[in-house]
């Protein structure tokens, strides 16, 4: 029996001056927790120190009503306490992760308990980090708290009695038992009875177990039941321990004093009534305690009634209950509920009650044996609901003896529809997904999971038997309302396609799978809780990332299909969200089966833009705007005219303004694009070169050059948009101006008084632009001057495109380039880069269908060099290595343009 690890919080990221976070080294009613301080920054790391290494099993944490963390990671360290000195320096294991609600059902003034079984590791150290806050209006300051963390395992350090006959080694094996967890030690027991309550009652169950072995059956039905009605009045005196905090600190030290005086004649009386010295036996076996009492259920006086003390308080300031304590009582007590005389809400607050007397019927008969003589003690008593609830389960499946808890068999019907599975699998896998305990699902999911990894081609069953066989079982699985089972159902899912079905399973097996988890998940997609919707999404966004189901186009082609005004706003909200999150991911295609073609993008958006919910007409307005910067065209004609009566709407009037920003962006590239032209015009003896002209322009930091038009066809660029100006083409001569200086007219405005108002230069560094007109220009590559390349090339731009040796024109693309960006060319920019791969050994763009030939005959690229596309040699990364590779004095051998340069021997290179 795991029982509560005792730990010491030894570090916290902030806190709260009033809540520190040594809040967390104690449980009780009284306890405040921990805050982390306003406007933190996250995540927030909170590190527990245990007392002991322990084998931890399980954990448990409770949050605020409204300072409530998005999700809860868990980290462990098993090294020795006594050497980590700084917590600095601890090594830390991911465990997992657990998601906290955000609270909204509950108006935010209940507070959430989750309990969380881990895999059994020892653990020293445990390292809990709280991420971004949930927001809502009571949390204004962006805060995060935990009320309470309880940690359930097992001392390593236990040593078992060597005698087991005896009655120490056989209460060791009870209390150790590890699949059994005290409902005492739970944190919802820990945090509203009592301090001293609870402890009498921890100790009663260790006197209960041992009473069993001595076969003293009376005496344990006695604790058994004293046990029950001593957590109730803990409760009680845990109510009246608030109240009496809040009169500290509202400074009413009278009803301070009362409520002290309450609650010690309250135990007192409690603690004489159920006779709880007599049988805790301290001073040895009590005869009394086996004596059988026929009606101990009954008692003559009402303990649980409110105790009145001379000079009390009047009914009404009973009744008056801060509201800081609504949220501190226990869950085990209705928080509001009308009496049926008055219809005032009980606060939960004592209160003394005249002249009601009389019993009442017990409306469930779970509730247990409850005392119902008056009104207030049916109004007090502890409600059966959380016995019923599925977040609580857990508890009666612990109560269950293992003989009892058994998986369900399989009827004729079942075997039947399960044949191909249990051929598979093993009928007693199948078992369990059939079974009615959510214990035995999650067992099989895990035990599919592990055969889908452990899957080997020599197994007797083929890949596409396995596949329809676990689809079948996944999809069951699926479709569990118990929120743990369909989220391990969504793993299996998600690890099936990414894991198994690559290289295995055929495309129609892949098909047959999607047609069939599909219409689940569009439905769970749908659903009003936000953690089994995002799950949904989260599998068939993976799903549809997978190659071989992306290859099919079946999830984009279901999910692109137009709303309609009557599909709830949840379902039409999740679709447009995945349609927006394939758009981003894959694109728009232009295969009319893809389901991602503008025409039916558009089409889908247009049918959300309409919907009654405001958030799917903005995702739907998101989604139009994608389109429209790959086909403006078709947006415009499947929307309204754009005039003055379509922009009253103010849906249409946003839309248009985004498409509006989306137009001037274009001006302004058509504007860049005419700029860059202008300072590229060729010479009158360029004109008549049949080459195209290359644009340089810079893009991540790299220079590089792109094939343009050639300058016998102006006229065709001219009506394409480009506005050239005819006195900007001006011969290459030297002017004398006013001055008598000389300038450079090339591709230059020239005023009236003969001065240059323009860059003389049409490619240029970016030093040439801050130089004097008059000092000579060169290349920006090979840094050769103009008058050398003027020797050998007619102008410029036809040095780029023939003769400048640090430059090369793509095989594939005709495109100018680098020779240092070649291979980043050929692998990201170029129009044939899915012809492409790069080698993992040299790093070389090779084509795909060769790299098999390659990769035997390539050599390692070291470290610190880069590698020559021409050669294929390391070049060891220094300054100007492109340069003195490409033109040094030994210069790359299948640098062709080398031969072709024909630089006079005058000639100086800048470097």
């Amino acid at each position: 029996m795991p029982k509560p690890v005792h730990f010491t919080a030894i570090f916290a990221t902030s806190e709260d001056a009033k809540y520190r976070y040594a809040e967390l080294n104690t449980h009780g009613p009284i306890v405040k927790g921990w805050q982390s301080e306003k406007n933190c920054q996250y995540p927030q790391e909170i590190i527990l120190k245990l007392d002991t290494r322990c084998e931890m099993s399980k954990i448990q944490i409770l949050s605020h009503q409204f300072m409530i963390p998005s999700k809860v990671e868990l980290f462990l360290n098993n090294d020795d306490i006594d050497i980590i000195k700084d917590v600095a320096n601890i090594n830390w294991e991911y465990l997992g992760y657990i998601t906290l609600s955000t609270n909204e059902s509950t108006e935010f003034k209940s507070r959430e308990l989750k309990s969380a079984s881990v895999p059994k590791k020892n653990v020293t150290f445990l390292k809990i980090n709280l991420l971004n806050n949930h927001f809502n209006c009571l949390n204004e300051y962006n805060q995060v708290s935990l009320i309470a963390i309880n940690i359930l395992g097992k001392d390593i350090n236990l040593q078992r009695p060597t005698n087991s006959d005896n009655d120490e080694g056989k209460i060791f094996d009870i209390l150790n038992d590890p699949d059994y967890y005290s409902p005492y030690d739970d944190l919802a027991f820990l945090m509203y009875v009592d301090v001293d309550v609870a402890k009498i009652i921890q100790e009663m169950e260790i006197k209960k177990h041992l009473a069993v072995i001595h076969e003293r059956f009376e005496y344990a039905r006695k604790l058994k039941i004293t046990m029950t009605k001593l957590r109730v009045a803990g409760e009680k005196l845990a109510k009246y321990e608030l109240e009496k905090r809040y009169a500290i600190d509202v400074e009413d030290y009278e009803k301070a004093r009362h409520k002290k005086n309450q609650m010690e004649q309250f135990r007192s009386e409690i603690y004489e009534e159920l006779c709880i010295e007599q049988l805790m036996e301290y001073n040895g076996v009590c005869r009394k305690n086996d004596e059988y009492q026929e009606e101990i259920d009954s008692q003559n006086k009402n303990l649980l009634s409110p105790v009145l003390t001379k000079g009390g308080y009047s009914d009404k300031d009973r009744r008056s209950v801060s509201p800081h304590l609504n949220s501190q009582i226990s869950p085990l007590h209705t928080t509001k509920h009308q009496s049926p005389k008055t219809g005032s809400p009980n606060t939960g607050s004592p209160t003394n009650i005249h002249s009601r007397g009389g019993s009442f019927r017990r409306r469930n008969k779970s509730a247990g044996a409850i005392v119902k003589s008056t009104y207030e003690m049916y109004e007090e008593k502890p409600l059966p609901a959380l016995r019923h609830s599925q977040t609580n389960e857990f508890l009666r499946e612990c109560h269950l003896e293992p003989d009892h808890k058994v998986t369900s068999k399989l009827t004729e019907r079942e075997k039947k529809q399960a044949a191909l599975p249990i051929l598979l699998f093993g009928n007693d896998l199948v078992e369990k997904f059939y079974s009615k305990h959510y214990c035995d699902k999650e067992d099989g999911l895990n035990s599919l999971k592990d055969e889908l990894l452990t899957y080997d081609t020599n197994k007797l069953h083929v890949p596409n038997k396995i596949a329809r066989g676990a689809i079948f079982l996944l999809h069951r699985a699926l479709r569990d309302k118990v929120f743990s089972v369909y989220n391990l159902a969504n793993e299996v899912i998600r690890l099936f396609f990414v894991q198994f079905v690559p290289g295995r399973v055929t495309q129609a097996e892949v098909a047959r799978s999607v047609d069939k988890l599909l219409p689940e998940l569009l439905t769970k997609s749908g659903d009003t809780s936000q953690r089994i919707n995002q799950m949904a999404v989260h599998t068939i966004l993976t799903m549809a990332d997978c190659k071989s189901v992306r290859e099919l186009h079946i999830i984009p082609v279901h999910l692109s299909r137009p709303v309609n005004n009557s599909t709830h706003p949840r379902l039409a909200l999740s679709r447009a969200e995945m349609v927006e999150q394939l758009i981003i991911n894959h694109g728009i295609s232009t295969e009319k089966q893809s389901g991602l073609t503008c025409r039916t993008l558009a089409e889908f958006g247009l049918s959300g833009l309409h919907h009654p919910a405001e958030p799917v007409r903005k995702v739907s307005e998101r989604i139009l705007v994608l389109v429209y910067r790959v086909n403006p065209r078709l947006v415009r004609k499947q929307l309204p005219p754009d005039d003055d009566i379509t922009r009253r709407n103010l849906l249409y009037r946003q839309l248009f303004h985004e498409f509006d920003k989306i137009d001037v962006e274009r001006k302004k590239e058509m504007l860049e694009k005419n700029r860059v032209l202008q300072q590229t015009q060729l010479s009158p003896t360029d004109c008549i070169s049949p080459e195209p002209v290359p644009v340089v322009f810079q893009q991540n930091g790299k220079i590089e050059l792109s094939k343009c038009p050639s300058a016998n066809n102006l006229k065709t660029i001219t009506n394409e948009g480009f506005q050239v100006d005819s006195d900007q083409q001006k011969s290459h001569a030297l002017m004398k101006s006013q001055s008598g200086t000389a300038v450079h007219t090339n591709g230059s405005n020239v005023t009236n008084n003969g001065q240059s108002s323009s860059s003389a230069s049409a490619i240029s560094s970016p030093s040439n632009t801050s130089q004097k007109e008059e000092e000579e220009k060169h290349c920006i590559f090979c840094k050769q001057t103009e008058t050398s390349i003027f020797l050998v090339n007619n102008s410029m731009n036809s040095h780029y495109w023939r003769s400048c040796p640090m430059l090369i024109r793509c095989k594939e693309c005709s495109q100018v380039v680098e020779v240092s960006t070649l291979t980043e060319h050929l692998l990201v920019e170029c129009e044939q880069k899915e012809r492409y791969t790069q080698c993992t050994i040299c790093s070389e763009a090779v084509k795909s269908d060769k790299i098999q030939e390659h990769q035997p005959h390539c050599k390692d690229l070291a470290e610190t060099c880069n590698r020559c596309p021409l050669c294929h040699e390391n070049i060891e990364i220094v300054e100007n290595c492109w340069t003195n590779h490409l033109m040094g004095p030994k210069p790359c051998t299948k640098n062709a343009r080398i031969k072709t340069s024909r630089l006079p021997k005058h000639v100086k290179i800048k470097g």
